[in-house]
């Protein structure tokens, strides 16, 4: 085969797997620069696919002001989390195991090492949520201790 039809083939396979978006240009990679075909191809791509769709993903990552500040999200839930306590684990595998929905996240706050954020947001107990705004201002505060361990549970009881 002509090596410019296997070039744009790999660049379909990539744009069509979604893996063409990961921090370099698939057409840089996959075809050589003059050829017509992998140009017109990325340029359709990139109309049919927002560059920010997986921008606001539902998700569950470590707490950063930053990441309350994103404007995507209309769901902010701050988790104080301690590696010691077996309800935070049983939250965190239910977390991992479920699904956060879009425009959702969940953030992993260290209940021993952050204190300032413990008295901010009244916190006195490990296992405990808080829906914040993008402001970082508290909405809403919830004790999961001894309560259902599912990010519905979570999502409804922060609202």
């Amino acid at each position: 085969m002509n090596s410019r039809i296997i070039a744009a083939l790999a660049l379909l396979c990539l744009v069509v797997a979604g893996c063409g978006s990961a921090g370099t240009d698939a057409a840089d990679t996959a075809a050589p620069p003059d050829s017509s075909m992998s140009a017109s191809v990325s340029a359709s791509s990139a109309a049919e696919t927002p560059m920010d769709e997986s921008a606001c993903a539902g998700r569950y990552v470590d707490y950063s002001e930053t990441a309350v500040a994103e404007e995507c999200y209309t769901d902010t839930i701050l988790f104080f989390h301690a590696s010691w306590c077996p309800e935070c684990r049983a939250f965190e595998k239910a977390i991992e195991n479920g699904t956060v929905p879009k425009k959702a996240q969940i953030l992993k706050v260290d209940y021993d090492s952050a204190t300032d954020l413990r008295k901010k947001y009244e916190v006195t107990i490990q296992s405990t949520f808080v829906r914040v705004d993008t402001t970082g201002e508290r909405v809403k505060l919830w004790s999961g201790y001894g309560q259902d361990k599912s990010v519905d549970a979570i999502l409804e009881n922060t609202r």
